[in-house]
């Protein structure tokens, strides 16, 4: 890694990337980053953000801070989460290019150059998007999660699309003005939309450690990015409401019709255990949709900050 003596003033390429239990992979990820800016031009910066790692992930950062002012460390004063660990590395972004990849070298370095050429271009965010994942858990996961917001939600997204993206000066400034508190990079770079570009990346495995995502932390996830950018589940429970109404009101008329063609039938006991059951299960579908758009909104009317930072440095 250059040791850069004196920071540059003139920011052109800008590298955001979120660390959480990751002290083995920073000084190989700021090595391999450091090595394709270089190449690109010397006014380049790297952002890492520490999103309250319990491990020596902030010893790490010192360090290369300290061989390398170019590098920015910021640390968190607890864990918030990687969507706004990276709000917080973008909102200290200075340079011209944002490229936002994660910390734990999944995101290969290799696409800087492909990310940059493209924005050059003119184009105001260029999307990185991969078919490989870590296992095939995460693999159908990943699949199933775009298939429902694509094909049930109707949203368009980009699939399989990385966190990994390049942004202008332009964008960063829009995205930066996105202030909730329940946020999602995906969603608000979605609902920004603007000209845009894709490249298909090799996505690489975690070099160290286990990923820090796992289903119910996906699923949560999911739940967010819906809640961001549409109210259909709202209006999808309408639907759902109408027809649970239609089809029981057709079974309550045909046990009516029983009952009085076959006067010697016991009275209705399955019909009435499915008919307790159908509802209860469908009002709790109900009240637990209303429930986390109310506890979104709760969330957002609070107005707290989105993040403390506890430490940076070189900035």
């Amino acid at each position: 890694m250059k040791n850069v003596l004196q920071r540059s003033n003139n920011i052109i390429l800008s590298i955001v990337c979120t660390v959480y239990k990751s002290e083995l992979i920073v000084p190989e990820l700021v090595s391999k980053i450091c090595t394709e800016c270089t190449n690109l031009s010397q006014e380049f910066e790297i952002i890492l953000v520490d999103d309250g790692s319990p491990d020596n992930s902030w010893n790490e950062i010192e360090k290369v801070c300290k061989s390398n002012c170019n590098i920015i460390g910021i640390k968190l004063g607890r864990n918030v989460g990687q969507q706004l660990a990276v709000t917080a590395g973008l909102r200290h972004s200075s340079g011209k290019f944002t490229i936002v990849m994660d910390g734990d070298l999944q995101n290969p370095p290799s696409a800087i150059p492909k990310i940059l050429s493209k924005l050059k271009k003119g184009f105001d965010i260029v999307y990185t998007t991969s078919l490989s994942r870590n296992s095939l858990g995460n693999s159908f996961s990943s699949m199933l999660f775009w298939w429902i917001m694509n094909k049930i939600f109707k949203e368009r997204l980009i699939p399989n699309q990385l966190m990994m993206r390049g942004m202008t000066s332009h964008y960063l400034n829009i995205f930066n003005s996105y202030n909730e508190y329940i946020r999602n990079v995906v969603g608000i770079t979605h609902d920004i939309g603007l000209n845009y570009d894709i490249i298909e990346v090799q996505n690489e495995k975690r070099h160290s450690g286990k990923s820090n995502y796992n289903f119910f932390k996906r699923m949560d996830l999911m739940l967010d990015l819906v809640l961001l950018i549409t109210n259909r589940p709202l209006t999808y429970l309408i639907y759902g409401a109408c027809i649970a109404i239609l089809s029981t009101t057709a079974f309550g008329v045909l046990t009516f019709i029983n009952y009085t063609r076959y006067p010697e039938m016991p009275s209705g006991y399955p019909s009435l255990v499915f008919l307790i059951s159908f509802f209860g299960s469908f009002n709790l579908l109900v009240f637990g949709v209303i429930g986390r758009y109310l506890s979104n909104i709760y969330t957002e009317v609070r107005n707290r900050p989105l993040f403390n930072i506890e430490k940076i440095i070189n900035s």
